[in-house]
Protein backbone atom coordinates (compact mmCIF):
# COMPACT_ATOMS: atom_id res chain seq x y z
CA UNK A 1 0.00 0.00 0.00
CA UNK A 2 2.95 2.18 0.56
CA UNK A 3 3.97 4.63 -2.47
CA UNK A 4 0.33 4.24 -4.08
CA UNK A 5 -1.58 7.43 -4.55
CA UNK A 6 -4.80 7.81 -2.27
CA UNK A 7 -7.86 8.04 -5.16
CA UNK A 8 -10.82 9.84 -3.31
CA UNK A 9 -14.25 7.87 -3.59
CA UNK A 10 -17.44 9.16 -4.80
CA UNK A 11 -18.69 9.93 -1.36
CA UNK A 12 -15.59 12.22 -0.77
CA UNK A 13 -15.40 13.75 -4.03
CA UNK A 14 -19.68 14.99 -3.93
CA UNK A 15 -18.46 15.80 -0.09
CA UNK A 16 -15.33 18.06 -1.59
CA UNK A 17 -17.67 19.74 -4.36
CA UNK A 18 -20.66 20.93 -2.02
CA UNK A 19 -17.73 22.81 -0.05
CA UNK A 20 -16.53 23.86 -2.72
CA UNK A 21 -19.86 25.07 -4.07
CA UNK A 22 -20.86 26.49 -0.69
CA UNK A 23 -17.97 28.61 -0.65
CA UNK A 24 -18.71 30.00 -3.86
CA UNK A 25 -22.30 30.96 -2.82
CA UNK A 26 -21.01 32.62 0.03
CA UNK A 27 -18.40 34.49 -1.44
CA UNK A 28 -21.02 35.20 -4.36
CA UNK A 29 -23.63 36.63 -2.01
CA UNK A 30 -21.05 38.37 -0.09
CA UNK A 31 -20.12 40.52 -3.16
CA UNK A 32 -24.14 40.61 -4.53
CA UNK A 33 -24.46 42.50 -1.07
CA UNK A 34 -21.96 44.74 -0.80
CA UNK A 35 -22.43 46.06 -4.64
CA UNK A 36 -26.14 46.65 -4.01
CA UNK A 37 -25.64 48.25 -0.84
CA UNK A 38 -23.38 50.68 -2.27
CA UNK A 39 -25.64 50.91 -5.20
CA UNK A 40 -28.36 52.04 -3.07
CA UNK A 41 -26.58 54.43 -1.01
CA UNK A 42 -25.31 55.99 -4.53
CA UNK A 43 -21.80 55.11 -3.60
CA UNK A 44 -19.74 54.67 -6.67
CA UNK A 45 -16.21 54.01 -5.24
CA UNK A 46 -13.45 52.21 -6.35
CA UNK A 47 -14.19 49.08 -4.56
CA UNK A 48 -17.68 48.92 -6.33
CA UNK A 49 -15.90 48.85 -9.22
CA UNK A 50 -13.42 46.10 -8.23
CA UNK A 51 -16.17 43.70 -6.89
CA UNK A 52 -18.20 44.24 -10.04
CA UNK A 53 -15.15 43.84 -12.26
CA UNK A 54 -14.09 40.03 -10.23
CA UNK A 55 -17.70 39.12 -11.02
CA UNK A 56 -17.99 40.19 -14.55
CA UNK A 57 -14.74 38.07 -14.97
CA UNK A 58 -16.30 34.91 -13.00
CA UNK A 59 -19.75 35.65 -15.09
CA UNK A 60 -20.17 37.85 -17.58
CA UNK A 61 -23.94 36.93 -18.68
CA UNK A 62 -24.90 38.74 -15.00
CA UNK A 63 -26.12 42.03 -16.66
CA UNK A 64 -27.36 43.95 -13.67
CA UNK A 65 -23.60 44.28 -12.94
CA UNK A 66 -22.83 45.98 -16.53
CA UNK A 67 -25.58 48.31 -15.31
CA UNK A 68 -24.56 48.92 -12.18
CA UNK A 69 -20.91 50.14 -13.82
CA UNK A 70 -22.51 52.18 -16.39
CA UNK A 71 -24.33 54.09 -13.42
CA UNK A 72 -20.74 54.81 -11.86
CA UNK A 73 -19.27 55.61 -15.27
CA UNK A 74 -22.24 58.04 -15.44
CA UNK A 75 -22.45 59.21 -11.66
CA UNK A 76 -18.86 59.54 -10.72
CA UNK A 77 -17.53 63.89 -11.80
CA UNK A 78 -14.45 62.22 -13.20
CA UNK A 79 -11.99 64.63 -14.93
CA UNK A 80 -11.38 63.51 -18.71
CA UNK A 81 -8.17 61.77 -18.52
CA UNK A 82 -9.41 59.84 -15.59
CA UNK A 83 -12.19 58.88 -17.35
CA UNK A 84 -10.49 57.91 -20.69
CA UNK A 85 -8.70 55.91 -18.82
CA UNK A 86 -11.14 53.97 -16.89
CA UNK A 87 -12.88 53.57 -20.58
CA UNK A 88 -9.62 51.97 -22.00
CA UNK A 89 -9.65 49.99 -18.93
CA UNK A 90 -13.44 48.54 -19.57
CA UNK A 91 -12.39 47.74 -23.21
CA UNK A 92 -9.48 45.48 -21.56
CA UNK A 93 -12.46 44.25 -19.37
CA UNK A 94 -14.93 43.40 -22.35
CA UNK A 95 -12.06 41.78 -23.92
CA UNK A 96 -11.36 39.60 -21.38
CA UNK A 97 -14.71 38.33 -21.00
CA UNK A 98 -15.24 37.71 -24.47
CA UNK A 99 -12.32 35.20 -24.24
CA UNK A 100 -14.71 33.26 -21.25
CA UNK A 101 -17.96 33.41 -23.38
CA UNK A 102 -17.27 35.32 -26.80
CA UNK A 103 -21.47 35.16 -27.46
CA UNK A 104 -22.83 37.27 -24.77
CA UNK A 105 -24.58 39.94 -25.31
CA UNK A 106 -23.98 41.99 -22.66
CA UNK A 107 -20.72 42.20 -23.01
CA UNK A 108 -21.02 43.23 -27.10
CA UNK A 109 -23.49 45.58 -25.69
CA UNK A 110 -20.76 46.92 -22.85
CA UNK A 111 -18.39 47.55 -25.27
CA UNK A 112 -20.67 49.29 -27.78
CA UNK A 113 -21.69 51.77 -25.05
CA UNK A 114 -18.04 52.42 -24.14
CA UNK A 115 -17.21 52.93 -27.66
CA UNK A 116 -19.90 55.34 -27.72
CA UNK A 117 -18.64 57.27 -24.92
CA UNK A 118 -15.38 57.06 -26.30
CA UNK A 119 -13.50 60.75 -27.83
CA UNK A 120 -11.07 59.30 -29.42
CA UNK A 121 -11.85 55.57 -30.84
CA UNK A 122 -9.58 53.08 -32.48
CA UNK A 123 -12.02 51.76 -34.98
CA UNK A 124 -9.27 49.92 -36.85
CA UNK A 125 -8.16 47.79 -33.52
CA UNK A 126 -11.77 47.05 -33.24
CA UNK A 127 -11.87 45.83 -37.01
CA UNK A 128 -8.73 43.40 -35.79
CA UNK A 129 -10.69 42.30 -32.81
CA UNK A 130 -13.59 41.47 -34.93
CA UNK A 131 -11.48 39.74 -37.17
CA UNK A 132 -10.13 37.53 -34.74
CA UNK A 133 -13.17 36.30 -33.24
CA UNK A 134 -14.92 35.78 -36.17
CA UNK A 135 -11.50 33.81 -37.24
CA UNK A 136 -12.42 31.44 -34.24
CA UNK A 137 -16.28 31.30 -35.08
CA UNK A 138 -17.05 32.57 -38.00
CA UNK A 139 -21.33 31.93 -36.77
CA UNK A 140 -20.56 34.39 -34.02
CA UNK A 141 -23.97 36.19 -35.03
CA UNK A 142 -23.07 38.88 -31.80
CA UNK A 143 -19.23 39.83 -33.42
CA UNK A 144 -21.55 40.15 -36.99
CA UNK A 145 -23.45 42.34 -35.15
CA UNK A 146 -20.84 44.66 -33.38
CA UNK A 147 -18.61 44.11 -36.76
CA UNK A 148 -21.33 46.43 -38.09
CA UNK A 149 -21.55 48.90 -36.01
CA UNK A 150 -18.11 49.75 -36.23
CA UNK A 151 -17.89 49.80 -40.12
CA UNK A 152 -20.31 52.26 -40.19
CA UNK A 153 -18.74 54.51 -37.12
CA UNK A 154 -15.72 54.16 -39.50
CA UNK A 155 -17.06 54.91 -41.81
CA UNK A 156 -15.95 51.68 -43.95
CA UNK A 157 -18.78 51.39 -47.46
CA UNK A 158 -20.79 49.07 -47.59
CA UNK A 159 -18.62 48.13 -51.06
CA UNK A 160 -15.43 47.63 -49.16
CA UNK A 161 -17.25 45.62 -46.60
CA UNK A 162 -18.79 43.30 -49.08
CA UNK A 163 -15.51 42.16 -49.96
CA UNK A 164 -14.31 40.79 -46.21
CA UNK A 165 -17.98 38.93 -46.17
CA UNK A 166 -17.35 37.89 -49.35
CA UNK A 167 -14.49 36.26 -48.35
CA UNK A 168 -16.14 34.41 -45.17
CA UNK A 169 -18.55 33.03 -47.44
CA UNK A 170 -16.11 31.18 -49.89
CA UNK A 171 -14.25 30.41 -46.76
CA UNK A 172 -17.38 28.77 -45.18
CA UNK A 173 -20.35 28.26 -47.14
CA UNK A 174 -22.45 26.92 -44.38
CA UNK A 175 -22.81 30.26 -42.19
CA UNK A 176 -26.10 31.61 -41.71
CA UNK A 177 -24.66 34.79 -39.77
CA UNK A 178 -22.36 35.47 -43.10
CA UNK A 179 -25.25 35.09 -45.65
CA UNK A 180 -27.99 37.76 -43.44
CA UNK A 181 -24.82 40.49 -42.97
CA UNK A 182 -24.03 40.36 -47.00
CA UNK A 183 -27.88 40.74 -47.59
CA UNK A 184 -27.76 43.56 -44.83
CA UNK A 185 -24.95 45.29 -46.74
CA UNK A 186 -26.56 44.41 -50.62
CA UNK A 187 -29.36 45.98 -49.56
CA UNK A 188 -27.51 49.36 -48.63
CA UNK A 189 -25.76 48.91 -52.14
CA UNK A 190 -28.70 48.56 -54.27
CA UNK A 191 -30.51 51.93 -51.82
CA UNK A 192 -28.10 54.00 -54.63
CA UNK A 193 -27.75 51.56 -57.44
CA UNK A 194 -30.13 51.96 -60.57
CA UNK A 195 -32.01 48.85 -61.50
CA UNK A 196 -29.59 47.64 -64.30
CA UNK A 197 -26.86 47.45 -62.11
CA UNK A 198 -29.23 45.45 -58.91
CA UNK A 199 -29.56 42.65 -61.83
CA UNK A 200 -26.54 42.53 -62.57
CA UNK A 201 -25.58 42.34 -59.29
CA UNK A 202 -28.20 39.91 -58.40
CA UNK A 203 -26.69 37.75 -61.53
CA UNK A 204 -23.47 37.35 -59.38
CA UNK A 205 -25.50 36.26 -56.26
CA UNK A 206 -27.68 33.88 -57.58
CA UNK A 207 -24.60 32.01 -59.18
CA UNK A 208 -22.91 32.36 -56.02
CA UNK A 209 -25.72 30.99 -53.54
CA UNK A 210 -26.27 28.08 -56.53
CA UNK A 211 -22.51 26.95 -56.03
CA UNK A 212 -23.44 27.03 -52.27
CA UNK A 213 -26.41 24.76 -52.54
CA UNK A 214 -24.89 22.02 -54.47
CA UNK A 215 -21.73 22.21 -51.87
CA UNK A 216 -24.20 21.50 -48.97
CA UNK A 217 -27.59 21.09 -50.20
CA UNK A 218 -28.67 20.08 -46.99
CA UNK A 219 -27.22 23.51 -45.45
CA UNK A 220 -30.18 25.80 -44.89
CA UNK A 221 -27.80 29.03 -44.82
CA UNK A 222 -27.54 29.78 -48.58
CA UNK A 223 -31.50 28.27 -49.28
CA UNK A 224 -32.15 31.22 -47.40
CA UNK A 225 -30.30 33.66 -48.82
CA UNK A 226 -31.56 32.34 -52.16
CA UNK A 227 -35.18 33.11 -51.02
CA UNK A 228 -34.16 36.38 -49.89
CA UNK A 229 -32.51 36.90 -53.48
CA UNK A 230 -35.55 36.23 -55.42
CA UNK A 231 -38.40 37.83 -52.94
CA UNK A 232 -37.20 41.30 -52.63
CA UNK A 233 -35.61 44.11 -54.90
CA UNK A 234 -37.70 43.97 -57.96
CA UNK A 235 -38.77 46.63 -60.10
CA UNK A 236 -42.53 47.07 -58.80
CA UNK A 237 -44.70 50.16 -59.15
CA UNK A 238 -46.44 51.56 -55.74
CA UNK A 239 -49.54 51.09 -56.52
CA UNK A 240 -51.54 47.75 -56.97
CA UNK A 241 -55.04 48.14 -57.22
CA UNK A 242 -57.64 51.40 -57.24
CA UNK A 243 -61.47 51.15 -57.53
CA UNK A 244 -63.91 54.23 -57.39
CA UNK A 245 -67.32 53.20 -57.68
CA UNK A 246 -70.62 54.67 -56.05
CA UNK A 247 -68.72 57.52 -54.87
CA UNK A 248 -66.50 55.02 -52.63
CA UNK A 249 -62.65 54.63 -53.03
CA UNK A 250 -60.60 51.80 -52.35
CA UNK A 251 -56.94 51.48 -52.94
CA UNK A 252 -53.93 49.00 -52.16
CA UNK A 253 -50.54 49.73 -52.26
CA UNK A 254 -47.43 46.93 -52.31
CA UNK A 255 -45.71 49.16 -49.09
CA UNK A 256 -46.49 51.14 -46.12
CA UNK A 257 -47.76 54.64 -46.90
CA UNK A 258 -49.21 57.62 -45.11
CA UNK A 259 -52.34 59.01 -46.49
CA UNK A 260 -50.26 62.67 -47.27
CA UNK A 261 -48.74 60.67 -49.88
CA UNK A 262 -51.95 60.29 -51.57
CA UNK A 263 -52.90 62.33 -53.98
CA UNK A 264 -56.24 61.88 -56.09
CA UNK A 265 -57.25 63.95 -59.26
CA UNK A 266 -60.38 64.27 -60.73
CA UNK A 267 -61.09 66.33 -64.33
CA UNK A 268 -57.23 67.18 -63.35
CA UNK A 269 -57.82 68.88 -60.17
CA UNK A 270 -57.08 67.93 -56.81
CA UNK A 271 -59.64 65.69 -55.07
CA UNK A 272 -60.29 66.49 -50.82
CA UNK A 273 -60.43 62.64 -49.70
CA UNK A 274 -60.94 62.18 -46.23
CA UNK A 275 -58.62 58.66 -46.42
CA UNK A 276 -59.09 56.06 -43.58
CA UNK A 277 -56.68 53.12 -43.23
CA UNK A 278 -58.61 49.78 -42.66
CA UNK A 279 -57.51 49.41 -38.71
CA UNK A 280 -56.84 53.47 -38.43
CA UNK A 281 -53.34 53.74 -38.40
CA UNK A 282 -51.30 56.13 -39.93
CA UNK A 283 -49.49 54.30 -42.40
CA UNK A 284 -51.00 51.31 -44.18
CA UNK A 285 -51.34 49.57 -47.41
CA UNK A 286 -54.56 49.52 -47.89
CA UNK A 287 -56.67 52.72 -47.72
CA UNK A 288 -60.45 53.69 -47.78
CA UNK A 289 -62.24 57.15 -48.90
CA UNK A 290 -64.93 58.66 -50.31
CA UNK A 291 -65.48 61.26 -53.35
CA UNK A 292 -68.05 64.39 -53.69
CA UNK A 293 -68.44 64.20 -57.18
CA UNK A 294 -70.82 62.13 -59.28
CA UNK A 295 -69.81 59.13 -60.95
CA UNK A 296 -71.17 60.76 -64.30
CA UNK A 297 -69.25 63.75 -64.19
CA UNK A 298 -66.59 62.18 -63.62
CA UNK A 299 -64.31 62.57 -66.90
CA UNK A 300 -61.23 61.19 -65.76
CA UNK A 301 -58.97 60.10 -62.72
CA UNK A 302 -55.47 60.06 -61.64
CA UNK A 303 -53.84 58.76 -58.66
CA UNK A 304 -50.84 60.29 -57.35
CA UNK A 305 -48.24 58.33 -55.14
CA UNK A 306 -44.30 59.03 -54.53
CA UNK A 307 -44.22 60.97 -57.74
CA UNK A 308 -45.73 58.73 -60.11
CA UNK A 309 -49.09 59.46 -61.48
CA UNK A 310 -51.77 56.17 -62.40
CA UNK A 311 -54.28 56.97 -64.71
CA UNK A 312 -57.44 54.84 -64.04
CA UNK A 313 -60.12 53.19 -66.05
CA UNK A 314 -63.70 53.78 -66.63
CA UNK A 315 -65.51 50.40 -66.57
CA UNK A 316 -69.53 50.69 -66.91
CA UNK A 317 -69.43 53.59 -64.71
CA UNK A 318 -66.74 51.92 -62.12
CA UNK A 319 -62.83 53.72 -62.43
CA UNK A 320 -60.52 51.19 -61.92
CA UNK A 321 -56.28 50.53 -61.85
CA UNK A 322 -55.05 47.21 -61.74
CA UNK A 323 -51.49 45.85 -62.15
CA UNK A 324 -52.45 43.01 -64.46
CA UNK A 325 -49.54 41.06 -65.96
CA UNK A 326 -46.42 39.37 -64.02
CA UNK A 327 -43.28 41.40 -64.44
CA UNK A 328 -40.69 40.07 -66.91
CA UNK A 329 -37.36 39.77 -65.67
CA UNK A 330 -34.09 40.41 -67.18
CA UNK A 331 -32.23 37.61 -65.69
CA UNK A 332 -35.03 35.40 -66.85
CA UNK A 333 -32.65 33.13 -68.66
CA UNK A 334 -30.61 32.73 -65.73
CA UNK A 335 -33.45 31.77 -63.18
CA UNK A 336 -34.71 29.27 -66.27
CA UNK A 337 -31.21 27.95 -65.90
CA UNK A 338 -31.11 27.60 -62.17
CA UNK A 339 -34.31 25.94 -62.75
CA UNK A 340 -33.78 23.38 -64.52
CA UNK A 341 -30.16 22.76 -62.33
CA UNK A 342 -32.29 22.61 -59.15
CA UNK A 343 -34.64 20.13 -61.46
CA UNK A 344 -31.70 17.63 -61.80
CA UNK A 345 -30.90 18.00 -57.83
CA UNK A 346 -34.55 16.94 -56.93
CA UNK A 347 -34.08 13.95 -59.06
CA UNK A 348 -30.54 12.82 -57.22
CA UNK A 349 -32.25 13.92 -53.95
CA UNK A 350 -35.61 13.23 -54.06
CA UNK A 351 -36.35 14.05 -50.33
CA UNK A 352 -34.49 17.39 -50.20
CA UNK A 353 -37.19 19.91 -49.37
CA UNK A 354 -35.42 22.94 -49.95
CA UNK A 355 -34.79 22.30 -53.42
CA UNK A 356 -38.38 21.59 -54.12
CA UNK A 357 -39.06 24.94 -52.39
CA UNK A 358 -36.47 26.63 -54.58
CA UNK A 359 -38.01 25.19 -57.97
CA UNK A 360 -41.58 26.49 -56.89
CA UNK A 361 -40.04 30.30 -55.98
CA UNK A 362 -38.46 30.06 -59.07
CA UNK A 363 -41.36 28.88 -61.28
CA UNK A 364 -43.53 31.64 -59.12
CA UNK A 365 -40.93 34.65 -60.07
CA UNK A 366 -40.36 33.08 -63.63
CA UNK A 367 -44.08 32.45 -64.87
CA UNK A 368 -46.35 31.70 -62.13
CA UNK A 369 -49.64 31.00 -64.09
CA UNK A 370 -47.83 28.65 -66.91
CA UNK A 371 -45.86 26.40 -64.15
CA UNK A 372 -48.97 26.59 -61.80
CA UNK A 373 -50.03 23.15 -61.42
CA UNK A 374 -46.15 22.18 -61.21
CA UNK A 375 -46.13 24.57 -58.50
CA UNK A 376 -49.12 22.35 -56.98
CA UNK A 377 -47.53 19.11 -57.44
CA UNK A 378 -44.13 20.56 -55.94
CA UNK A 379 -46.34 21.40 -52.86
CA UNK A 380 -48.29 18.19 -52.54
CA UNK A 381 -44.56 16.45 -52.83
CA UNK A 382 -43.09 18.77 -49.58
CA UNK A 383 -46.12 17.89 -47.94
CA UNK A 384 -45.26 14.26 -47.70
CA UNK A 385 -41.48 14.28 -47.66
CA UNK A 386 -41.51 17.19 -44.85
CA UNK A 387 -44.44 16.63 -42.66
CA UNK A 388 -42.85 18.18 -39.71
CA UNK A 389 -44.09 21.73 -42.07
CA UNK A 390 -47.70 20.17 -43.83
CA UNK A 391 -49.20 23.22 -42.16
CA UNK A 392 -46.78 25.61 -43.67
CA UNK A 393 -47.17 23.95 -47.51
CA UNK A 394 -50.74 23.88 -46.99
CA UNK A 395 -51.08 27.70 -46.14
CA UNK A 396 -48.75 28.24 -49.12
CA UNK A 397 -51.04 26.33 -51.03
CA UNK A 398 -53.63 28.01 -50.22
CA UNK A 399 -52.13 31.25 -51.23
CA UNK A 400 -51.49 30.43 -54.77
CA UNK A 401 -54.73 29.38 -55.20
CA UNK A 402 -56.39 32.70 -54.29
CA UNK A 403 -53.87 34.37 -56.32
CA UNK A 404 -54.24 32.23 -59.13
CA UNK A 405 -57.76 32.69 -58.59
CA UNK A 406 -57.68 36.26 -58.57
CA UNK A 407 -55.11 36.36 -61.95
CA UNK A 408 -58.07 34.33 -63.88
CA UNK A 409 -61.16 37.13 -62.50
CA UNK A 410 -58.89 40.00 -63.66
CA UNK A 411 -57.75 38.60 -66.71
CA UNK A 412 -60.70 37.94 -68.39
CA UNK A 413 -62.91 40.94 -67.15
CA UNK A 414 -64.16 43.05 -70.33
CA UNK A 415 -66.89 45.60 -69.77
CA UNK A 416 -67.58 44.91 -65.98
CA UNK A 417 -65.58 44.77 -63.33
CA UNK A 418 -66.49 41.86 -61.45
CA UNK A 419 -67.31 42.47 -57.24
CA UNK A 420 -67.73 38.95 -56.43
CA UNK A 421 -65.67 36.06 -56.29
CA UNK A 422 -66.03 31.95 -55.75
CA UNK A 423 -63.19 30.47 -53.49
CA UNK A 424 -65.67 27.76 -52.38
CA UNK A 425 -64.25 24.04 -52.06
CA UNK A 426 -60.74 24.70 -52.81
CA UNK A 427 -59.17 22.97 -49.39
CA UNK A 428 -57.88 26.66 -48.44
CA UNK A 429 -56.54 26.97 -44.80
CA UNK A 430 -55.66 30.84 -44.68
CA UNK A 431 -56.73 33.87 -46.82
CA UNK A 432 -53.32 35.24 -48.20
CA UNK A 433 -53.74 37.84 -50.43
CA UNK A 434 -56.85 39.57 -48.28
CA UNK A 435 -55.60 43.36 -49.07
CA UNK A 436 -56.88 42.36 -52.98
CA UNK A 437 -59.96 40.55 -51.74
CA UNK A 438 -60.80 43.90 -49.40
CA UNK A 439 -62.47 44.95 -53.40
CA UNK A 440 -64.80 42.42 -53.56
CA UNK A 441 -68.68 42.95 -52.22
CA UNK A 442 -69.61 39.35 -52.66
CA UNK A 443 -67.28 36.20 -51.57
CA UNK A 444 -67.99 32.55 -51.06
CA UNK A 445 -65.38 31.00 -49.03
CA UNK A 446 -67.38 27.88 -48.08
CA UNK A 447 -66.65 24.38 -47.83
CA UNK A 448 -62.50 24.68 -46.87
CA UNK A 449 -60.31 24.68 -43.67
CA UNK A 450 -60.80 28.89 -42.25
CA UNK A 451 -61.56 27.94 -38.32
CA UNK A 452 -58.00 29.46 -37.76
CA UNK A 453 -58.44 32.45 -39.81
CA UNK A 454 -61.69 34.31 -38.92
CA UNK A 455 -59.42 37.56 -38.05
CA UNK A 456 -58.08 37.65 -41.54
CA UNK A 457 -61.12 38.33 -42.58
CA UNK A 458 -61.00 42.08 -41.16
CA UNK A 459 -59.78 43.29 -44.70
CA UNK A 460 -63.36 42.73 -46.22
CA UNK A 461 -64.82 45.81 -45.56
CA UNK A 462 -66.26 45.92 -48.77
CA UNK A 463 -68.21 42.97 -48.41
CA UNK A 464 -72.01 42.86 -48.40
CA UNK A 465 -72.27 39.10 -48.85
CA UNK A 466 -70.28 36.54 -47.15
CA UNK A 467 -70.52 32.22 -46.90
CA UNK A 468 -68.44 31.02 -44.81
CA UNK A 469 -70.42 27.44 -44.55
CA UNK A 470 -69.35 23.97 -44.18
CA UNK A 471 -65.59 25.37 -42.41
CA UNK A 472 -65.89 23.69 -39.57
CA UNK A 473 -66.26 26.80 -37.30
CA UNK A 474 -66.34 26.05 -33.64
CA UNK A 475 -66.26 29.82 -32.09
CA UNK A 476 -66.61 33.13 -33.32
CA UNK A 477 -64.40 35.31 -31.16
CA UNK A 478 -61.98 36.54 -33.86
CA UNK A 479 -64.32 37.41 -36.19
CA UNK A 480 -64.10 40.83 -36.92
CA UNK A 481 -66.54 43.95 -37.54
CA UNK A 482 -67.58 44.08 -40.99
CA UNK A 483 -69.12 47.55 -41.40
CA UNK A 484 -71.39 46.42 -45.11
CA UNK A 485 -71.95 43.12 -44.19
CA UNK A 486 -75.19 42.28 -44.93
CA UNK A 487 -75.54 38.58 -45.99
CA UNK A 488 -73.91 35.97 -43.64
CA UNK A 489 -73.88 32.08 -44.14
CA UNK A 490 -72.26 30.14 -41.40
CA UNK A 491 -73.94 26.90 -42.41
CA UNK A 492 -73.05 23.51 -41.51
CA UNK A 493 -70.09 24.21 -38.77
CA UNK A 494 -69.71 23.77 -35.09
CA UNK A 495 -71.06 26.68 -33.55
CA UNK A 496 -72.96 26.53 -30.21
CA UNK A 497 -71.88 29.60 -28.03
CA UNK A 498 -75.12 31.84 -27.65
CA UNK A 499 -73.55 34.89 -26.61
CA UNK A 500 -70.80 34.72 -29.34
CA UNK A 501 -73.55 34.25 -32.18
CA UNK A 502 -75.45 37.31 -30.46
CA UNK A 503 -72.08 39.53 -30.39
CA UNK A 504 -72.12 39.11 -34.25
CA UNK A 505 -75.57 40.55 -34.61
CA UNK A 506 -75.01 44.09 -32.50
CA UNK A 507 -71.81 44.63 -33.93
CA UNK A 508 -73.18 44.38 -37.65
CA UNK A 509 -76.55 45.68 -39.65
CA UNK A 510 -77.22 41.92 -40.85
CA UNK A 511 -79.94 41.47 -43.18
CA UNK A 512 -79.78 37.79 -43.81
CA UNK A 513 -78.04 35.00 -41.36
CA UNK A 514 -77.89 31.39 -42.10
CA UNK A 515 -76.91 29.28 -39.31
CA UNK A 516 -78.37 25.82 -40.01
CA UNK A 517 -76.86 22.69 -38.96
CA UNK A 518 -75.03 23.79 -36.30
CA UNK A 519 -75.47 23.13 -32.80
CA UNK A 520 -76.43 26.02 -31.68
CA UNK A 521 -80.05 25.81 -33.68
CA UNK A 522 -81.46 23.42 -30.66
CA UNK A 523 -81.27 26.49 -28.57
CA UNK A 524 -84.54 27.46 -28.09
CA UNK A 525 -83.85 31.44 -26.97
CA UNK A 526 -81.69 31.70 -30.05
CA UNK A 527 -84.33 33.58 -32.26
CA UNK A 528 -86.28 35.17 -29.41
CA UNK A 529 -82.65 36.59 -28.45
CA UNK A 530 -81.61 37.89 -32.03
CA UNK A 531 -85.29 39.06 -32.73
CA UNK A 532 -84.75 41.32 -29.31
CA UNK A 533 -81.04 42.84 -31.12
CA UNK A 534 -82.67 42.71 -34.40
CA UNK A 535 -86.18 42.50 -35.57
CA UNK A 536 -85.89 42.73 -38.88
CA UNK A 537 -83.17 40.52 -39.54
CA UNK A 538 -84.09 37.04 -41.24
CA UNK A 539 -82.38 34.13 -39.26
CA UNK A 540 -82.69 30.43 -40.86
CA UNK A 541 -82.61 28.06 -38.37
CA UNK A 542 -84.08 24.88 -40.13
Amino acid sequence: MHGRVKVRTTAEQEALKRKERAEKLSRYRTSMSIIFNKRKDKIYDEELMMVTQRMVLQNPDIYTLWNIRREAFISNNWDENLLKEFYQNELTLTENCLKQNPKSYWVWYQRIWIMNHLVDCDWKKELMLCTKCLNLDDRNFHCWNYREFVVQKAGISPEEEFQFATSKILNNFSNYSSWHYRSQLLSKIFYNSDQNRINEKKKEELDLVMNATFTDPSDSSAWFYQRWLLDTHGCLTTLSQALIKDNSVILFVNKNIPAESIFLQINNKDEDVQWKSWQETKISKLWFGKVKKQLDEIKAVEIKIDEISYPLLCVNQKWVYRKRKYESYSNEDQLLEQLSSYKQLVEMEPNNKWAYLTAILLMRKINFIKYYKNILIYLNVLVNIDSLRTNYYKDLRSKYIIEHKLYEIWNTEDQEIKLEIDLSGLQLTTLSNDEYLSFFEQLNLGANFLSNSLHQLSFLQSCKKLSLSSNELENLKKFPILQNLEVLSLRNNKLNNLEEILQLVTRHKLKILDLRENPICNTKELQNSIVQINPELQVYVE
